[in-house]
């Protein structure tokens, strides 16, 4: 199932989140807005390594990917991206 949210918390970017769900894991995602993550193509890597992650350990497999390419994010937080996911897999 694909769910998209809009997201946007006091003090950070606009977050347009597509996300596809089965059996409780990410099957594919698609992270845009106005949040900027430097460098590029190293997020474009981390966005692509998280299909086949189970909604559970998004946040912290989201953390480590961002670390292992050296990605630094500016007005997005990993912890707002799993939290709508979450909340994405629930309604689903």
């Amino acid at each position: 199932m694909t769910v998209q949210r809009v997201f946007k918390s006091p003090g950070t970017k606009l977050l347009r989140l597509t996300v596809d769900l089965e059996a409780g894991v990410v099957r594919s995602l698609s992270m845009r807005g106005d949040f900027f993550a430097h460098p590029e193509e190293g997020f474009d890597r981390v966005e692509a390594s998280l299909a086949g992650v189970p909604v559970g350990a998004f946040e912290a497999t989201f953390r480590s990917a961002l670390e292992r390419e050296g990605v630094s994010l500016y007005g997005l937080d990993p912890a707002d991206v799993a939290r709508l996911i979450e909340e994405a897999a629930h309604d689903a």
